[in-house]
């Protein structure tokens, strides 16, 4: 992703690749909604494996006490 806002067949595109026929009026609702959303996509972190997702690499094992013997 680029920190080059979209354009409006690029929005276009994305909303036919999701498979949305959109009526004119709401396309324009999202062209709004996507300028506000594409700066926070800007921010993402990027370079993450999917299997890094925090539920699958904390292991709360390492936060339990330690059993006396």
């Amino acid at each position: 992703m680029t920190d080059k806002p979209a354009s409006r067949d690029d929005i276009a595109v994305m909303a036919r690749l999701a498979g949305l026929d959109l009526p004119a009026e709401f396309f324009e609702e999202l062209v709004e909604g996507y300028a506000t959303l594409e700066p926070m996509l800007w921010r993402l972190r990027r370079g993450r494996d999917r299997a890094d997702e925090p539920a699958h690499v904390f292991d709360p094992r390492k936060f339990m006490p330690k059993a006396s013997t």
